[in-house]
């Protein structure tokens, strides 16, 4: 009589089939919304290492030679989201101050996006 009921009678563990499933599912969500709004990052850090190479390197000049340069540099970097006339430039006393503010829609599945609201600035003499 030994081990006849006592082996047979064990219990499987693990994950069953529609859960695997339910947990693949919410794993390819998280990577198809992690791999569209990876590029909104990309593009914003860009932009702000942009705008601190412009207060750093430009900023005694005039806001027209800024921008210009602005136009480079966001021609170098594939800059879509900021155009040079949303450029915010302030001089005053000695000290240049250029911001932006910009939304970028990311759209994720059939009718459902993500909006993202950014800012960037950059100033002379900003230790930043």
């Amino acid at each position: 009589m030994a081990g006849t009921g006592e082996q047979s009678m064990r219990k499987q563990s693990g994950m069953s089939f529609v859960g695997f499933i339910i947990v693949a599912i919410l794993v390819a969500l998280a990577a198809i919304t992690f791999f569209k709004v990876v590029p909104a990052y990309v593009e914003y850090f860009s932009v702000k290492s942009t705008l601190k190479i412009l207060v750093r390197d430009h900023a005694s000049e005039p806001p027209s030679a800024i921008r210009e340069s602005y136009n480079r540099h966001a021609n170098i970097s594939n800059i879509e989201a900021v155009k040079a006339q949303d450029l915010v430039i302030v001089q005053t006393g000695g000290r240049t101050t250029i911001s932006t503010s910009y939304e970028k829609v990311v759209p994720l599945v059939a009718n459902v996006s993500l909006l993202f609201d950014f800012d960037a600035e950059a100033a002379s003499g900003s230790t930043e």
